[in-house]
C-alpha cells in the first residue's frame, strides 16, 4: 500500500438521502484512508497538552536546582522528550498533507462524478422543473461541501474535541478539583450552543435554497440576454433579482444573529476560563496543593481549553450551515428517478422499425392528453405529424422516446413493448433532429461527433457534406475546432439545424424523428437540406412534426392531432 495516494472508488446503487445516510456514503468511499486522517489527526492534536505538561515539569526540575553549569540530566531529558513530541506532531501533519494533496482532488471529482451520473439519468419532466443553474450548484455544493465539512470537522470540532479531553487528563493527574473546573466550563459552554442548533438548521436550510434559487435565476437571465436586450428588459431583470436578493439577505440576516450570539458566549469563554483556571492554580500552590510549574501548566491549559471552545462553537455552527446546505442539495437532486429500466430489461433489436400505440393513455399533471389511443405505423413508412400547438404532437414522439411512462397501454417497437427494453438501447436506435438545436460549448467536430461518439474524423466531415454543413463550417477560421459557444450561440439557427442533420446522418438509426427539422432555413438552404433528408430518411420508419408543405409531401402517410385525437 502507497503511503499517501489513494484512488477514491466510484459508488454504484441509490445515493443518499438525507445528511446521515450521505455521512456513510462517504466513509465508505476510503474507509481506512479517514481512519489513518483521524490518527493522524490525534497525534498532530495531543502534542499541544503534551508539551505544556512537559514543559511544567521542566520548570519544576530548574527550581529545585542550584545554578549550575550545563543542563542538568533530567532537565536534558525532558527537553528530548519535549522536542520527540513536537516532532512526531508535526511528521504526523506532514503525513496528512500530502494524503489531502493527492486524495482530495480525486475525492471532489468522485462524488460530483456520483451526482452527476444520477442527476442525468433523471426524466425530462425533472429537467423542465429545475433550473440547470440551481442543479449545477447542488451538485458542485455536495462536492465543495465535503471537503469544507472535512474541514471543520478536523480543524475545529476534532481539535476542540482532542484538546478538551487530553486538558482534562492532565488537569486530572494534577488535581481533580481543576478537572470538576473544566468540565464544568465545557458544559456551561456547550449546552446553549446545543439549545440554539434547532434554530439554526431550520434557518441554515432556508437560506441555502434561497442562494441556490438565485443561483438559477442569474444564470437563467444571462443565458437569456439576447431576449432581455431585445425587449430592453435591463431594469425590469434587475428589479426581479433585487426582489429575489431581499429574501435572501433576510434569511442570511436571521442565520447570522443567532451565529453571533454563539460568537458572543465565545468571547467571554476565553475571559473567564483563561483568567479563572490561572487565579484557581495560583490559589492551589499558595494552599500548597500544587507546584509552580503546575501552575504554568494549568494556566497554559486554561488559555489552549478557551481556545479550543472557540474552536468548538464555531464548528459547530459552521457544521449546521454545511448539514444545510449538503441537505437541500440532497433533497433536489437523489428524488427517485420517476422512469427507470425495469430488472430484466433488455436491449432493443430494431429489424423492422414497426411502431404500435396500443390503447395509450397518457396525463400530463390533471391534463388528460390521450385516451386509449391506437395507431400503427408500418416498417419504414413515413408519417408527418400536423395540428395546433398542444394538440399533442410532441408529446407523441416523447412518449416513443420514453422521456414519460404512459398511465396505461403499450407503446412497442418491432413487438417489443418500450417499458421493457433499457432506455440507452431505445434512444440509439431513434435519431432526433429538433426544431431547436441546442449545442454543447465545444468544437464542432465534436458536437457532430456527439451522434457517433467513436467516429473518425473522416466520418465526421463526410455527415457534415451530406448535411450541407461542410461548406459554412470551412469558412470558419478554427474550422471543425471552432467552439460555438454556449448553447451553440456563435451559429445561425440554420447553421445549427445542419449540425443537427449531420449528428442524425452519422448515427444512421433505423427510426428517425423530425421535429420541425427545416424551419429554420430559408429557402434555397432547405432545398439543399431536403435532398440530404431524403437520403437520410430512405429505408428508414420516420415521424415528422412538421407545417412546410415541402416536408408533408415527402410523407406516405398524415396524422391530424387536435386535441389529443388522431
Amino acid at each position: 500500500m502507497h503511503l499517501y495516494k489513494f484512488d477514491v472508488p466510484a459508488t454504484q446503487g441509490e445515493p443518499p438521502r438525507s445528511f446521515s445516510a450521505f455521512l456513510k456514503y462517504i466513509w465508505n468511499k476510503n474507509p481506512g484512508v479517514l481512519t489513518l486522517c483521524a490518527a493522524l489527526d490525534i497525534i498532530h492534536y495531543i502534542r499541544y497538552a503534551l508539551s505544556l505538561l512537559i514543559m511544567g515539569k521542566i520548570i519544576d526540575a530548574l527550581q529545585s536546582l542550584n545554578i549550575v553549569a550545563g543542563i542538568p540530566d533530567n532537565v536534558a531529558h525532558l527537553l528530548v522528550l519535549l522536542f520527540s513530541v513536537l516532532a512526531v506532531g508535526e511528521l504526523a501533519h506532514v503525513w496528512l498533507t500530502y494524503i489531502f494533496v493527492y486524495w482530495r482532488p480525486r475525492l471532489r471529482s468522485a462524488i460530483r462524478a456520483d451526482f452527476l451520473n444520477y442527476t442525468m439519468q433523471h426524466s425530462h419532466a425533472y429537467f423542465q422543473d429545475h433550473f440547470a443553474g440551481s442543479l449545477a450548484r447542488k451538485i458542485s455544493e455536495l462536492s465543495e461541501g465535503t471537503i469544507r465539512l472535512q474541514d471543520i470537522q478536523r480543524n475545529q470540532l476534532f481539535f476542540a474535541l482532542i484538546t478538551m479531553i487530553t486538558s482534562t487528563i492532565i488537569a486530572a493527574s494534577i488535581h481533580l478539583i481543576f478537572a470538576g473546573f473544566l468540565l464544568v466550563f465545557i458544559i456551561s459552554v456547550a449546552l446553549p450552543i446545543i439549545l440554539r442548533l434547532k434554530r439554526i438548521r431550520s434557518r441554515s436550510l432556508k437560506y441555502a435554497n434561497q442562494r441556490s434559487h438565485m443561483t438559477g435565476i442569474v444564470v437563467d437571465t444571462l443565458t437569456n440576454m439576447p431576449s432581455v436586450k431585445s425587449f430592453a428588459a435591463n431594469g425590469y431583470e434587475s428589479d426581479f433579482i433585487s426582489e429575489q436578493s431581499a429574501i435572501e439577505y433576510t434569511l442570511a440576516g436571521k442565520l447570522m444573529r443567532n451565529m453571533s450570539q454563539i460568537e458572543n458566549l465565545r468571547r467571554i469563554s476565553l475571559v473567564f476560563l483563561g483568567g479563572g483556571m490561572m487565579a484557581l492554580a495560583c490559589y492551589a500552590w499558595a494552599k500548597g496543593m500544587i507546584t509552580v510549574g503546575e501552575v504554568s501548566t494549568l494556566s497554559a491549559l486554561g488559555f489552549s481549553l478557551a481556545g479550543a471552545t472557540w474552536m468548538l462553537g464555531g464548528g459547530i455552527v459552521s457544521i449546521v450551515d454545511e448539514v444545510g446546505n449538503i441537505s437541500d442539495a440532497l433533497r433536489t437532486i437523489t428524488p427517485q428517478h420517476h422512469i427507470q429500466d425495469n430488472e430484466e430489461a433488455a436491449d432493443l433489436k430494431v429489424i423492422n422499425g414497426l411502431i404500435e400505440y396500443r390503447d395509450v393513455s397518457f396525463q400530463y399533471g390533471t391534463n388528460s392528453i390521450f385516451d386509449r389511443m391506437n395507431i400503427t405505423i408500418r416498417p419504414r413508412e413515413k408519417i408527418a405529424l400536423i395540428g395546433p400547438s398542444g394538440a399533442g404532437k410532441s408529446t407523441f414522439v416523447n412518449l416513443l422516446l420514453r422521456f414519460y411512462d404512459i398511465e396505461s397501454g403499450t407503446i412497442s417497437i418491432d413487438g417489443q413493448d418500450i417499458s421493457n427494453v433499457t432506455q440507452n438501447s431505445l434512444r440509439e436506435n431513434i435519431a432526433v433532429i429538433p426544431q431547436d438545436t441546442a449545442l454543447f460549448h465545444r468544437t464542432l467536430i465534436e458536437n457532430i461527433r456527439y451522434g457517433l461518439r467513436d467516429a473518425t474524423d473522416e466520418q465526421v466531415i463526410e455527415a457534415a457534406k451530406r448535411a450541407h454543413a461542410h461548406e459554412f463550417i470551412s469558412a470558419l477560421s478554427n474550422g471543425y475546432h471552432t467552439m460555438v459557444g454556449e448553447r451553440g450561440i456563435k451559429l445561425s439557427g440554420g447553421q445549427r439545424q445542419r449540425i443537427a442533420i449531420a449528428r442524425a446522418i452519422l448515427k444512421n438509426a433505423p427510426i428517425l424523428i423530425l421535429d420541425e427539422a427545416t424551419s429554420a432555413l430559408d429557402s434555397e438552404s432547405e432545398l439543399l437540406i431536403q435532398s440530404a433528408l431524403d437520403k437520410l430518411m430512405k429505408d428508414k420508419t420516420v415521424i415528422a412534426i412538421a407545417h412546410r408543405l415541402s416536408t408533408i409531401a415527402r410523407m406516405d402517410r398524415i396524422l391530424v392531432f387536435d386535441k389529443g385525437m388522431i
